[in-house]
Parts: C-alpha cells; structure tokens; sequence
C-alpha cells in the first residue's frame, strides 16, 4: 500500500472524530477541558452536511438555525448518514472562532478569528497568526483526545455503543450520559502495542 491509498484508507477517521465531538458537545454542553487552554465552549454551528458512507449523492445539507440539534439531522444519522462537513464555534475566555472543516481532510475553510485588539499594522499580523495558532492547538488537542479513544479498546466496549444509543434515543443528553475517565482508561487496541500494567504499589514495611 502506498502513502495515498494509506491516507485514503484513514479518511473515516476525519467523520468519527465530528460524530464524537457533536456526542461529547450534546453531553457536556459544548464545553470542553482541554490541556494547556482550561475550559473552552465547542459547538455546531448553522451549517452541517451529512452523507451516506458509500452512496455519496445521498446527502442532507442543512443551514441556518442550530440544525445538529433539529429532528430532521437526528432522522439522518438514524439512516446510517455520517458527518460530511460542519461550521464549527470555538469560544475560549470570551473570543470566539468560528470555521467550516471537511471530515474527508480536516481542512479548514472560512476561518473567523476573534476581534484584533492590536492597532499597528504589524502587530495586528502577529496577533491574526497567535489566534490562528491557538485555534489549531485547541483543534488538536481534541484530536488527540478523540484518538486516544479510538485507538483503544474503549472504542469498541464503551464509546460506540454510548454514540449508538444517543443516535437512536430522542432523550436530552447531560454529563452522565458520556462515558467516564475510568471506563475509558482501557488498553490500546493495536497488535502488538504494549500491554498496559497497573501502577506498582510499595512493599509493606
């Protein structure tokens, strides 16, 4: 397999990385802990496309109002559609980004940074680059989140069975409904990858 047929094979990854950003900001109402950022709000915004996995022309594309909310998204995901395409909202201490991404690629297009407080020209330059670098470390961020499930066993026992049942349920959703630190605390599921050991506890005296 060579490097383009390996990144085709991986581009499911980009649509289970929103169907799990869009359970996890359903459960804990948009806000995220993200190291090295504290506390920031992740939510969908007016735009959402949603697509059959292997007939491409079955798609629903929905704009205006907070669709990742409406029955009619709901009715969508129960019919097998995955996430397609998204406007994202990020806010974090009162500044707010907003951007459309592509679950094929990641990509992200008509980014909106927050407000420059700067005023020289230069400066101003410097602050739209420091807004734009600390929107891709909070995107990361939660991408290594998202991986550190995904590559585990977790997966498969506790966070596909809770992302099913949110897809087939019409109940509101609250933090209990994602599934905690400890259940997620499971072993990667790769062949091969080292078998995780308990933490070793002193001998008693």
């Amino acid at each position: 397999m060579d490097l383009i047929d390996l990144i085709n094979s991986r581009t499911f990854l980009g649509s289970e990385f929103l169907m799990w950003l869009w359970f996890k900001a359903e459960c804990l109402d948009g806000l995220f802990d993200i190291p090295n950022h504290d506390r920031v709000e992740v939510s969908f915004d007016d735009q959402l496309t949603l697509e059959a996995y292997l007939a491409e022309t079955e798609r629903n594309m929905f704009r205006g109002g907070a669709p990742a909310y409406s029955p009619e998204a709901k009715t969508a995901l129960q019919e097998g559609k995955r996430v397609q395409a998204a406007k994202l909202r990020v806010v974090k201490e009162g500044r707010e980004w907003t951007f459309k991404i592509k679950a094929e690629t990641l990509g992200l297009t008509s980014v909106k940074i927050p407000s420059l407080l700067s005023k020289e020209e230069e400066e101003q330059f410097y602050e739209r680059m420091y807004l734009v670098e600390e929107l891709e470390e909070i995107l990361d961020e939660l991408y290594k989140e998202f991986l550190g499930i995904r590559l585990s066993q977790a997966w498969n026992s506790v966070m596909l069975p809770a992302i099913q049942k949110w897809v087939h349920t019409e109940e509101l959703l609250n933090p209990d409904h994602y599934p905690s630190e400890q259940e997620l605390d499971q072993p990667l599921d790769i062949p091969g990858a080292p078998v995780k050991r308990e933490a070793e506890t002193a001998p008693a005296e």
